[in-house]
């Protein structure tokens, strides 16, 4: 009996992560290659099974072993019924891509496609910091801001796979366009890519002796004192307890677990942000409720996870 084995794919703005994984959920392949630029479709695709084949050859996979999956996560609106992103706004697609039929033309084998952070909130759940929960919101902070949510033992994806776009709420400022095609979205006041941009507004770049202007470099001046940095953080970090806060209000979970760059090893970072979730919610989501604040335990794989369990119908 042929071995089944699964492609697992996290399509990034910048990185693509692969991994090949057994039935038994051990790992036989991981890579992590950059995001073609432009990342035009058609460049992603062929990038990604050019991989694919030239693993399968190295290994000679194909004749004791059966490729039963490919699973496809990443960041945009996806409608997983029909492979469909309907938008990816860091990847820079504003026009539909039906790129679960792109697969299926080129590798013989079930195609899933999903939401990034849905797939990350299905993973941490089965496999990482939300295990035991059925109530659950899973929100990265990364180049933008994404939110999947697993509620009553379910991933839920409202009507058309657009559920939990956190980073798309209104109102958190004025005047900042976003990628959506809206304006003063939460990810344009508080995402990676908008602490950089508040830098941009207060530091010339040409003061910083040609450094480019990045998030790391907001909070590296902030922990070496500099006030103006500090403000910053201060405000991202209010700005997403208050958008966070509105999603327990709304959802009450048990659990809220949070990932991304951004956040990852930041423990003042998320303390902030944990204390402004606290006061904001509505009292009861918070005190009869036992809302665990916890950071992701899967990072940066937590989306190739969830979508091993999707297509292995742990989870659906």
């Amino acid at each position: 009996m042929k071995q089944k084995l699964f492609w697992t794919i996290d399509i990034g703005g910048t990185k693509v992560l692969l991994l090949l994984i057994d039935s038994n959920g051990k790992v036989l392949f991981r890579q992590k290659i950059k995001t073609p630029k432009p990342s035009k479709p058609q460049a992603v695709v062929d990038t990604i099974v050019e991989t694919i084949q030239a693993e399968t050859e190295q290994k000679k996979l194909g004749f004791k072993a059966e490729l039963a999956g490919l699973g496809i996560c990443t960041a945009g609106f996806v409608d997983h019924q029909e492979g469909l992103v309907h938008q990816s706004p860091n990847l820079e697609w504003h026009e539909p891509v039906p790129l679960g039929n792109y697969f299926k033309q080129r590798v013989n084998c079930p195609v899933v496609i999903e939401n990034d952070t849905n797939a990350a909130v299905v993973g941490e759940v089965l496999y990482g910091a939300a295990c035991g929960h059925k109530d659950v919101i899973y929100v990265t902070l990364s180049t933008g801001i994404g939110g999947g949510l697993f509620l009553n033992g379910c991933l839920y994806r409202g009507a058309d796979g657009f559920a939990g776009e956190i980073g798309h709420t209104k109102a958190f400022g004025r005047g900042r366009p976003c990628k959506c095609g809206n304006t003063d979205c939460l990810e344009t006041w508080a995402s990676g890519s908008a602490l950089a941009r508040s830098a941009g507004e207060i530091w010339d770049e040409k003061e910083q002796k040609g450094d480019h202007i990045t998030t790391a470099w907001v909070f590296e001046q902030a922990d070496k004192g500099n006030t103006l940095a500090q403000a910053i953080i201060d405000h991202a970090a209010a700005t997403i307890g208050l958008g966070l806060s509105n999603l327990v209000t709304l959802f009450n979970p048990t659990c809220l677990v949070i990932g991304g760059g951004v956040a990852a090893n930041r423990t003042d970072f998320l303390k902030q942000i944990t204390e402004t979730i606290r006061n904001k919610s509505i009292k009861p989501a918070v005190e009869i409720t036992s809302l665990t604040i916890i950071p992701a335990a899967l990072e940066p794989e937590a989306g190739i996870w969830g979508m091993y369990s999707l297509l292995t119908g742990q989870a659906k």
